[in-house]
C-alpha cells in the first residue's frame, strides 16, 4: 500500500481511496475495500475506466496479501470470503465477508475456468506469514 493520499468526493463526504487494499473494476462500476473488507467507494457509471486508471497509480496492493488481477486491479485476501464457480453462469466468482461479489472471472473470457479456480484456489491455500501469495499467469487460462 502506498502512503501518497488521493482524495475522492462520495456524495456529500470525501474518501481517501489510497488506504484501500483491494481495487477492482468491471464495465459496471468500480471498488475499493479496507483490509477488513469494508467499503471505501463504490462508484457505477461513466468515467469509472478512467478513475480506476487513476487509482492505479496510487493505491497499491498488500505485499503478503494483495492477489494481482489481470487488468491490474487486485483484491486483498483477508476480505475474500468464498471462491467457486457459479453453477448457473459457469464464472468463477469471488465473494466477500458480506457475500457480495469482489471480482468476477467470467467463462467467456478464462475458457480453462477450471484450471484457473485450481490455480486461485492453491493460491488462496498457501497464503501464510512467511509466504507471498503466488503469481497467476492469467493468459495461460484465457485459451
Amino acid at each position: 500500500m502506498t502512503t501518497q493520499a488521493k482524495f475522492v468526493r462520495d456524495g456529500s463526504q470525501v474518501v481517501n481511496v489510497a488506504t484501500a487494499t483491494t481495487l477492482t473494476c468491471n464495465d459496471k462500476f468500480i471498488l475499493l475495500l479496507d483490509k477488513t473488507g469494508k467499503k471505501i467507494l463504490y462508484r457505477e457509471g461513466e468515467g469509472i475506466a478512467a478513475l480506476f486508471s487513476d487509482f492505479k497509480k496510487v493505491v497499491k496492493p498488500d505485499e503478503k496479501y494483495g492477489l494481482v488481477l489481470d487488468d491490474g486491479g487486485f483484491i486483498d485476501l483477508r476480505s475474500v470470503s468464498t471462491v467457486f464457480t457459479s453453477p448457473k453462469t459457469g464464472n468463477l466468482v469471488v465473494l466477500s465477508h458480506d457475500e457480495r461479489a469482489l471480482y468476477v472471472f467470467p467463462k467467456s473470457t478464462y475458457k480453462d475456468i477450471d484450471g484457473l479456480s485450481e490455480s486461485l484456489l492453491d493460491a488462496l491455500v498457501n497464503v501464510g506469514p512467511k509466504k507471498k501469495i503466488a503469481k497467476i499467469d492469467w493468459d495461460a487460462y484465457k485459451g
